[in-house]
């Protein structure tokens, strides 16, 4: 298993009748550590270049929802607001909570990796995605659980 970290600054905001302070527009700085395996490992000695990692998963994560808001497609008012203000947003059909985002955040980098022919045929599976909303509070999402 090889690990790598990788942070991006978002905003979001609980809705769906949520009524707690987290119901309000606001941000984070994320943290995901995203763990691979392989069958074997490189000529190298790799499971997988950290500079490949980079080059997949945070070129998505830069160019999707990195200084963006992540926004419940059911939070009209908000998407509303964000598209007439032409602010960064992606919208995405789940509550924005840090449980349903390193979810999410696993299938995506699935994809990304199995969108990588090299990466793909050596088999490289991402096995954890470990989303950081704050330094102390975290989910995790693990292929397992699919």
């Amino acid at each position: 298993i090889v690990t790598q970290r990788i942070e991006w600054d978002m905003g979001h905001r609980l809705g769906n009748g949520y009524t707690s302070k987290c119901r309000h527009a606001h941000g984070h700085r994320y943290v995901a550590e995203l763990s691979f395996v392989a069958p074997t490992l490189d000529e190298f000695g790799m499971v997988l270049d950290f500079n490949d990692i980079k080059r997949l998963a945070k070129s998505w994560i830069d160019e999707h929802i990195d200084h963006a808001f992540l926004v419940y497609e059911k939070d009209s008012r908000l998407l509303e607001f964000l598209r007439a203000e032409q602010n960064r947003h992606y919208v995405v059909d789940f509550n924005t909570t840090v449980e349903n985002i390193a979810g999410w955040l696993g299938i995506r980098l699935q994809a990304a990796l199995d969108g990588d022919d090299t990466v793909k045929l050596r088999g490289v599976r991402l096995t954890s995605v470990r989303v950081y909303e704050t330094p102390n509070g975290w989910a995790q999402w693990t292929a397992d659980s699919v």
